[in-house]
């Protein structure tokens, strides 16, 4: 072997071992359920990542949400509010557990989790997407107000690196959120709808490339009764995309 391409190999080495070492010591990663330390190539502590809620069993054909048997095709929700997506799937259901994990994501800047999620969803859900035919990955988006509070969408940060690893284009902007509603948890299902009805619009410079559209996955952070996702299927569908899926990292429990 050329002794330089050793050297450089084993320099390389140590530099990484080294940083992998002195990263902990100067930005210590904690465990966003449990706020213990986690090795640096961890983003949750191991005993919290056993006890993460992870979508298992038969879910309902069209949001994904956990049923109590096989022969039951649709949870509660999307049998009384029929539901405009064709199917969709989440990571985890939305609980004690997942419920800091979530708030971190979303309120606390930790946008890191986005490779764990990503890494979780793919493991799980690569091939359904395929099977999709998914085009597109297109995040719900927030209000302008929102945004500027948080500095950040969580759901395009999701979608952005989600459709990177899918090999497929996102589009952060697709849609926007023109009106900023009132808090969705005080409404019932019907009424988080209503509520939401004038909120979204499609955005004017994507009036031509919708045309090639046909198929998208439509992202978010938390899925409950799927007022927001409906409310954006609507509209994808007016502006002339037939099929749309839905992703939610976590999913509210169905009623029944």
């Amino acid at each position: 072997m050329n002794f330089s391409v050793f050297s450089s190999s084993f320099l390389q080495k140590i530099k990484t071992e080294s940083m992998q070492k002195l990263l902990p010591l100067f930005f210590p990663r904690h465990c966003p359920v449990c706020n213990k330390l986690v090795p640096y190539c961890e983003y949750i502590h191991p005993l919290c990542r056993q006890k993460l809620p992870y979508i298992r069993g038969p879910v309902c054909f069209t949001c994904g949400k956990p049923i109590s048997k096989n022969t039951q095709e649709l949870c509660y929700d999307c049998r009384v509010f029929p539901k405009s997506f064709r199917g969709g799937r989440s990571l985890f259901l939305y609980n004690n557990i997942s419920r800091p994990l979530m708030s971190s994501f979303k309120y606390k800047n930790k946008r890191i989790l986005t490779d764990f999620f990503t890494k979780e969803l793919l493991v799980r859900y690569e091939n359904i997407f395929r099977q999709w035919g998914v085009e597109a990955v297109i995040p719900v988006p927030i209000h302008k107000n929102k945004q500027k509070k948080r500095g950040y969408n969580q759901a395009a940060v999701l979608g952005n690196r989600l459709a990177c690893s899918l090999n497929l284009p996102s589009f952060p902007d697709f849609l926007v959120r023109s009106v900023d509603t009132l808090p969705q948890k005080q409404f019932s299902p019907q009424a988080r709808l209503n509520n939401l009805k004038k909120a979204f619009r499609l955005n004017p410079r994507y009036e031509k490339k919708i045309k090639t559209l046909h198929c998208v996955l439509l992202v978010d952070d938390i899925y409950t009764t799927g007022a927001t996702m409906e409310a954006c299927t609507r509209i994808l569908h007016e502006a002339g995309i037939s099929t749309v899926y839905i992703l939610s990292v976590c999913i509210g429990v169905s009623r029944d």
